[in-house]
């Protein structure tokens, strides 16, 4: 009697410690799952709150592109249309050949940099940039580096081309202007090449320069262009590429999913 009732306390302890072991062990993963939980919504939370400051910066940085179009267009432009009108008056009311050849030259050089000044002005605003589509776009900032800078661009287009919404455009835009004004500042590129490759399911954006390249693992951390260029491609949730050997120029593959598509 004495052994069969030690049997069963043996047996309820059992089950009493196994019970006490399942509840432990649920415990512990729920605490853990909450924890996990917590800390994701944290990392979410400091993402958005990233993304919103990322946002707010690009904004204030468009906004000041804009200021800077407007006075170019307003100001600056209007100013050297009336000195090029001054010096087509000069050259018609002369009648000597050396500042009638002068005025002549004068005036042939304030018009490429009112066109060159155009250009910017137009790049320059978001509002032109969404009207022109980001063809156009590309072409006229293009048109100021070959005009300005003497360097060749190209820009190349493949596929049934489609639009992507206003802000998503501008931000493609920017990351392409960024890069080759990087090309030319940085690289002495001779040889700008831009293609845009319309993909059902995505976007593809190639910027091939000549110029005298740089040691990616070096500039693990880039400087301001490229760090916008990435900032950018993360607000756009797309990818971006960056290769490079000094010497044998720069590769930048940008791609972006279509807004309709997850």
């Amino acid at each position: 009697m004495q052994i069969n009732y030690s049997i069963i306390i043996f047996i309820l302890g059992t089950v009493l410690l196994m019970f006490f072991t399942f509840f432990i062990v649920i415990f512990l993963i729920v605490h853990k799952k909450k924890r996990y939980q917590h800390l994701l919504e944290k990392q979410q939370m400091e993402s958005t709150y990233q993304n919103q400051l990322l946002q707010s910066k690009l904004e204030v940085q468009e906004q000041s592109f804009k200021y800077f179009s407007e006075e170019i267009h307003d100001n600056v432009g209007q100013l050297l249309s009336i000195v090029k009108m001054q010096l087509y008056n000069i050259k018609s009311s002369s009648k000597e050949q050396e500042v009638v050849t002068k005025a002549t030259d004068c005036t042939e050089l304030l018009g490429k940099a009112i066109n060159d000044l155009r250009n910017i002005s137009h790049t320059l605003n978001s509002a032109y940039i969404s009207n022109a589509g980001l063809a156009n776009a590309i072409e006229k900032d293009l048109d100021y580096v070959r005009s300005a800078k003497e360097v060749k661009c190209n820009l190349h287009r493949s596929g049934e081309e489609y639009e992507i919404d206003d802000e998503r455009e501008l931000m493609v835009f920017r990351i392409i202007q960024e890069a080759v004004g990087n090309a030319v500042k940085h690289a002495s590129a001779s040889v700008i090449d831009v293609s845009l490759d319309y993909h059902p399911d995505k976007l593809c954006v190639t910027i091939v320069d000549n110029g005298k390249g740089f040691d990616v693992n070096e500039h693990h951390n880039g400087g301001i262009g490229l760090n916008n260029m990435h900032v950018r491609t993360d607000l756009l949730k797309g990818k971006i590429d960056v290769t490079s050997e000094k010497d044998k120029g720069t590769t930048i593959k940008l791609e972006i999913k279509p807004l309709s598509l997850p």
